[in-house]
């Protein structure tokens, strides 16, 4: 065991952490979600949050014991790799939380399987698929969860020379979800802003800046835009695509936009954004009665309209791949694949008399 036991700290407000070294590495944490655990002392009422805080400090001993954030080795058993697993360098917050999300279902799963008692150096690709098809995920949830699952252990097996046995699995085929785009954006922008102000600007920046609503725009602070506000830059860890992106903002946009604080969000006027969940919960409502709105029309219809507007005007794909903050060339034309749009004129095509 190379951990120094963990010790209770509290503040002149109350308010608890739980502070411990292993092999050297000073760790401090208010909550268990590092561990798989559902203890949030601070968020407690003030006379419990010691018992819980108390109870948090006696399962993080157990999980340090059990082998959490240590070096593992083959005799270490599949649940106490997951429990001590952490990143080796920084992660994206939103990759962050989604790989948290499966890690923690992974240990329920372990902690009542066979397969958790496996060993790292015996773990087989039927361990995995029984985690796997332990629920009824769709099959971009299947990947998703394959993918969280695939890295963990890549990044705990690949030193001790054991294959990955997620590997060995295949993807599940997805079905590409269709955003249809609309054929009268104004018309639904003017009937959403007579709903929600909040919503009708998120569905604005979609669309005329061709930014993601659910990350990129929640989290948007006036510190995102240019002193004269004429661009909005999002660093790396911000976007999807995981590089600095700089979009122009349209002056029709800016007119609406009353900059704040530098640091406070441009929805909430705080330094906390609204939750994750929040436009998704907003356009739900909308959906329900609005007199607008097609089948397979989403909040992300916004941005595919925009995307075809820019591939359209400029007939570039390589300027619509910069405009949309994709990766690569390959996802811009799958979007536009899925989209349904024309990529072959009538004159492209062979010439024949009839």
């Amino acid at each position: 065991m190379q951990f120094v036991p963990p010790r209770l700290s509290k503040d002149k407000h109350q308010l608890f952490s739980i502070v411990f070294y292993v092999q050297g590495k000073r760790h401090r944490v208010s909550n268990g979600q590092r561990f798989g655990l559902d203890l949030h002392p601070n968020k407690e009422p003030f006379e419990r949050r010691l018992i819980v805080a108390q109870e948090l400090q006696l399962r993080i001993h157990q999980a340090l014991h059990d082998g959490w954030g240590q070096q593992p080795t083959v005799e270490m058993t599949f649940q106490q790799a997951v429990e001590g697993f952490a990143f080796k360098k920084a992660v994206k917050p939103t990759y962050q939380l989604a790989f948290d999300r499966t890690r923690n279902r992974l240990l329920v799963y372990l902690t009542t399987s066979r397969s958790g008692k496996a060993r790292l150096s015996q773990i087989t690709p039927k361990d995995c698929l029984g985690f796997l098809h332990s629920k009824a995920f769709t099959a971009a949830s299947f990947n998703t969860e394959r993918k969280h699952m695939s890295s963990l252990l890549s990044d705990v097996l690949k030193p001790l020379g054991v294959s990955n046995p997620v590997e060995a699995i295949s993807p599940m085929k997805e079905t590409p979800a269709l955003h249809k785009p609309f054929d009268d954006v104004q018309a639904v922008l003017a009937e959403i802003r007579e709903y929600n102000e909040n919503l009708w600007l998120c569905c604005l920046l979609t669309y005329g800046c061709l930014l993601r609503p659910h990350q990129e725009i929640r989290q948007l602070t006036w510190g995102d835009f240019s002193e004269d506000m004429s661009f909005i830059s999002l660093s790396g860890r911000r976007n999807k695509s995981g590089r600095n992106r700089i979009v122009p903002l349209n002056p029709q946009i800016a007119v609406h936009l009353q900059r704040g604080g530098h640091t406070d969000n441009i929805f909430t006027g705080s330094k906390r954004p609204y939750n994750s969940d929040y436009f998704k919960t907003l356009w739900g409502k909308y959906k329900r009665r609005s007199k607008l709105l097609q089948p397979n029309q989403t909040l992300y219809s916004f941005r595919h309209t925009g995307a075809i507007e820019i591939y359209k005007r400029t007939g570039s794909l390589t300027v619509l791949q910069q405009a949309m903050g994709h990766a690569s060339l390959a996802v811009s034309l799958g979007y536009l694949r899925n989209l349904e749009v024309p990529m072959l004129k009538v004159e492209d095509m062979p010439m024949f008399e009839v």
